[in-house]
Formats: C-alpha cells, sequence, structure tokens
C-alpha cells in the first residue's frame, strides 16, 4: 500500500515537469527571418485560396473534401486576422528606427 502512494506521487511528479516542460516549448518566442515574419499572412491566405480551390477541383476525392474546406477556411481565416492585427497594431504606433 505504501509503495502504490509513492509511486502515484512519483508519476505526478513527472507529470508536473512533463506538464512544465510542455508549457516552455510551446510559449517560447521563435525569432523568425524579417522577409518570412512579412510574408506569413500572405502565405495563410495563399494556402488557404489553394486548399479551397483544390476543393472544388477534386472530383473522385470526396472523403478529402471537408477537410480541405476545412483548412483553408482555417488558414484563410488566420491570415486575415493576422493581416488585420498588424495593420492595427502598425497604425497606432510609429514604426522602429534601423540603424
Amino acid at each position: 500500500m505504501h509503495d502504490d502512494k509513492v509511486l502515484s506521487a512519483a508519476s505526478r511528479g513527472q507529470r508536473r515537469n512533463a506538464t512544465a516542460r510542455l508549457r516552455e516549448i510551446l510559449t517560447r518566442r521563435v525569432w523568425l527571418p524579417t522577409f518570412v515574419y512579412e510574408a506569413l499572412p500572405y502565405l495563410y491566405i495563399l494556402c488557404g485560396i489553394v486548399a479551397l480551390v483544390s476543393a472544388i477541383y477534386a472530383r473522385d476525392w470526396t472523403w478529402i473534401l471537408p477537410w480541405a474546406i476545412l483548412i483553408g477556411l482555417i488558414c484563410l481565416h488566420t491570415g486575415l486576422a493576422l493581416a488585420a492585427l498588424r495593420y492595427r497594431v502598425r497604425r497606432r504606433s510609429p514604426p522602429p528606427e534601423r540603424e
């Protein structure tokens, strides 16, 4: 009986460590080159349009149509939301000075 308590406490500690590690990985800042950062909204929009167009023209692959439509709408929404957010932020604050 005592061994069960020790094992469960050890597994809880491992679970906490794994959760903390996952949280650290998911919230880590990612530094992208400027041209990639600036192109992200347009890439998302392009991927969304390509996925929606492929859903229109995929005749025999009926199993992939809902996935293509879902991915297309998600990418379009993400790209437009990201572009709108950047537009609002840049409109409010002046651009940083470059050296």
